[in-house]
């Protein structure tokens, strides 16, 4: 869950862990498109804080014109994106530097999808630090929403656990199918079989193709 902006303390420590899948930085306002896709990512994934007014690596810059770019944000968030979402933007102070932060919860209505003026709808999602279209398989299961956790067998719960654990040592990156398999020591035909299931009923997101497709926890 990312931090609220009622906790300071928390807010600069997400600054000091860095970009990741629940956190970005932009020194200041890019175009509307990339404020979507970023805001939508995060939306269809597991939810994010982006910060205006920090560098690459934490450093604190100051967001330009904080108040316009708070109401900016909002409307990017309303105008851009379809089904629009409503994220928690405030503008806060950390160690004296005024930043604005969006803090966007992770979707019950999704996939949400990036508006384009003279180009197709795009439905994105974090990976890593980044921002990826939407594979056909990971749209639909955005689509298909997450079941019940109760009723996935043993071995598909401890995909699942292997692939939440897995995030915590590399929050940049996700779990593949051959990591699984060589870490529990089980066939790499069963193993695709239960990643697969659990991608298509909503529990993982992948990202890339073939042997190395990456899988994040929905």
């Amino acid at each position: 869950m990312p931090p609220t902006f009622d906790d300071q303390d928390e807010l600069r420590a997400a600054i000091l862990e860095g970009e990741g899948r629940q956190v970005e930085f932009k020194r200041g306002l890019p175009s509307d498109a990339k404020v979507a896709r970023s805001l939508c990512a995060f939306a269809n994934t597991r939810g994010g804080l982006l910060f205006i007014g920090v560098g690459d690596r934490g450093e604190l810059e100051g967001a330009p014109h904080p108040e316009e770019t708070a109401r900016k944000l909002v409307e990017i968030a309303r105008r851009r994106i379809l089904p629009p979402i409503e994220p928690r933007i405030a503008v806060t102070s950390i160690d004296g530097v005024r930043l604005v932060v969006a803090r966007v919860a992770a979707s019950r209505s999704r996939p949400h999808a990036v508006l384009h003026e003279h180009e197709p709808e795009e439905v994105v999602v974090r990976s890593g630090s980044s921002n990826r279209v939407a594979s056909r398989q990971t749209l639909a299961a955005l689509k298909n929403g997450r079941g019940s956790r109760s009723k996935l067998d043993a071995f598909e719960k401890s995909v699942l656990e292997f692939v939440e654990s897995h995030a915590t040592k590399d929050p940049n990156g996700g779990a593949t199918v051959a990591e699984f398999a060589r870490g529990r020591n089980v066939g790499v035909q069963r193993a695709r079989r239960a990643f697969t299931r659990l991608e298509r009923e909503g529990f993982l997101i992948g990202v890339g193709l073939g042997q190395g497709r990456r899988y994040q926890a929905a």
